[in-house]
């Protein structure tokens, strides 16, 4: 869908109430108009983000993504068991996110464990919609913090052509970050959290 100078894809999310909705991220971007919430029930056919999947999300999936959008679970991050995943299987393309690092106030540095608004944005970004990926996060205090925080992974993640890309991309920048993790150990110095890769149970934010 063409809005002003830019392309938008429609956003969605398959809504499970396990979250508060005053601090849930995904809740508020439904209040806000940013995207629109669905029951489990509802058909759809564009990009789920899942964890049931090992198919990295990829530039080849801006056309799918443009032509019938991206439907986040939202979720708690403890409650993944309860959520029907063999139902929602059978709704669009399964994807899953390569590593990045939370910003939001849950989970902040954590790898992995990014909330709906970030999940969503970061999809955007990764199929070449920049400017909205931009535009759902600007209503949260950490919103250009996440950008920040995942710049070179999310430029390098969205200049590969498939999801077989974005995975090479992915372990060659673990392996940097390893090898700067045992520099920096063999220095005396702690690396920064965007270079970790433990991953922890903590609700959505």
């Amino acid at each position: 869908v063409a809005v002003g100078s830019g392309l938008r894809a429609v956003l969605t999310m398959f809504e499970f109430g396990q979250n508060d909705p005053k601090m849930d991220s995904g809740s508020r971007i439904v209040r806000l108009g940013l995207a629109r919430s669905m029951k489990p029930t509802a058909p759809f056919h564009g990009i789920v983000l899942s964890t049931m999947t090992k198919v990295v999300v990829s530039a080849a999936d801006r056309e799918l993504v443009l032509s019938n959008g991206i439907a986040g679970v939202n979720c708690s991050w403890n409650r993944l068991d309860e959520i029907p995943w063999d139902r929602l299987r059978r709704c669009g393309q399964h994807r899953t996110l390569p590593f990045l690092i939370a910003a939001n106030t849950v989970n902040y540095g954590r790898p992995w464990k990014l909330n709906t608004a970030e999940a969503i944005a970061a999809t955007l970004a990764i199929v070449g919609l920049r400017e909205q990926a931009e535009e759902l996060l600007q209503p949260f205090s950490w919103g250009s913090e996440f950008l920040r925080l995942n710049e070179e992974m999310l430029d390098g993640y969205a200049a590969q052509s498939s999801s077989v890309g974005v995975r090479e991309w992915q372990e060659d920048y673990l392996a940097r970050c390893a090898a700067e993790r045992s520099k920096r150990q063999a220095e005396g110095m702690d690396l920064p959290p965007s270079c970790s890769s433990g991953e922890e149970e903590d609700d959505d934010d």
